[in-house]
């Protein structure tokens, strides 16, 4: 009677492991974590090398790509992610990376300049409500 009792003492705890383990947890409170900024950004000389091998690709997808690999542990200001963003030939292009840009700038409090660079008012807004909603 004791082995069953262990046993089943033993299952429980592995099943109540298994569920933790794919159990998401959502805080109670409506507010999230502040996102922090890096706050030193990457050297020009980064952003050229950055410049350099979105200029050789094909299409404003594989730019994407090689602009978010170069962003990963680096930060950038608002004037070097213009430079990279005048790269794209959509403004679809643009709002994407410019969304994922956002956690990576040293200088966000200036973050609305880059709606400048978006041709339609519907990105200017779209940016303007992720910024808003991620600060």
């Amino acid at each position: 009677m004791k082995k069953i009792i262990a046993l089943v003492l033993v299952l429980f705890c592995v099943m109540s492991i298994a569920i933790a383990d794919t159990m998401v947890i959502k805080p109670l409170s409506p507010f999230t974590q502040k996102l922090k900024h890096p706050t030193k950004a990457m050297p020009d000389t980064r952003r050229d090398s950055i410049l350099n091998v979105m200029r050789k690709q094909r299409n404003d997808a594989e730019k994407i790509e090689v602009l978010k690999s170069g962003l990963v542990n680096n930060g950038i200001t608002v004037n070097q992610l213009t430079v990279l963003l005048n790269q794209f030939s959509t403004d679809d292009a643009k709002l994407t990376v410019a969304k994922f840009a956002y956690a990576y700038t040293v200088n966000y409090k200036v973050y609305m300049d880059l709606q400048d660079l978006f041709g339609e008012e519907k990105y200017k807004i779209e940016l303007e409500d992720y910024v808003h909603k991620n600060k």
